[in-house]
Parts: C-alpha cells; sequence; structure tokens
C-alpha cells in the first residue's frame, strides 16, 4: 500500500494526503506509527493536508438546465436542441452525465455571473469561446510580464 505523505526535515512539515490522516487516528496503524516517530526525532512536526486536484462532480438538475436555456435569445430552439440532445442521450451509458457534458460545452459560463443583452436575454459562451478568451487573457498577462 502506498503511503501518501511527505515530511521536511528542515521546516519540519508533514504534508500528508487526508486518507493518510485519517488512518493514523488508528492507534498503532503505520501511519500513526510515522507521525509518532517523526514527533520523537524531530520535536514539533506541523502536519497539513494535500490539496487535492479532483473537481467535484457537477450536479446540474434537468429543470436547471432548462431554466438557464429559457433566458437564451433563442430558447424555443434552443429548448427544442436540448430535447433532441436528452433523446439522444438515453442511448448512452450514462445518459445524465452525456447531458451534463453536452450541457456545459455549450453553456459554459452557466456557473458565473450571469450578463445579459441589451434585451434582457442572457448571453451564452460556450466552451471553445471560454477557452479562447482565457488563452487571450494569458497571453496579455505574459506579454505585461515580459514587458
Amino acid at each position: 500500500m502506498k503511503m501518501n505523505y511527505e515530511f521536511n526535515p528542515i521546516t519540519g512539515i508533514l504534508t500528508a494526503s487526508a486518507a493518510f490522516l485519517k488512518n493514523a487516528e488508528k492507534f498503532n496503524s503505520p501511519e500513526y506509527c510515522i507521525i509518532r516517530r517523526l514527533k520523537t526525532d524531530y520535536g514539533k512536526v506541523t502536519i497539513q493536508t494535500v490539496k487535492s486536484d479532483r473537481k467535484a462532480p457537477v450536479t446540474i438538475k434537468y429543470e436547471q438546465m432548462k431554466k438557464f436555456i429559457a433566458q437564451c435569445r433563442d430558447a424555443k430552439e434552443r429548448l427544442e436542441q436540448f430535447e433532441r440532445v436528452r433523446i439522444i442521450s438515453k442511448l448512452q451509458n450514462m445518459p445524465y452525465q452525456y447531458m451534463v457534458n453536452w450541457f456545459l460545452t455549450n453553456y459554459a459560463n452557466y456557473a458565473e455571473q450571469p450578463c445579459f443583452d441589451a434585451d434582457g436575454f442572457l448571453i451564452v459562451k460556450t466552451k471553445a469561446q471560454m477557452d479562447a478568451a482565457g488563452k487571450c487573457s494569458e497571453n496579455v498577462q505574459e506579454t505585461n510580464v515580459a514587458v
């Protein structure tokens, strides 16, 4: 079994995964013994948790998707497309995940602060548009640093 921890003897910082620290709570577990040994050898040990790179799964209900789409300029056509994709999703192994992926690809700014056009309709951005905007802002930052 792989132990997910790292200890820096100079700073006295033990960086460990949440699972490692959970197991360390059990008396005489291998993780418990490691921490006890480090404290014996080095005195004060500061323990910190490793931050996970995994993203929390996105859960959006179908009704939430529909309400968001209904705020768009061409809502009728978009909702018809939504229903067609929903029918196709039922042919997939994971229909809900298929729909979430489709929705977040086509409505990538769902989780952001909403922006509306002059007529009061929601401005929608696709994932490609969001990625392009992110790359543009990164390039601007890079040029500012280089100057």
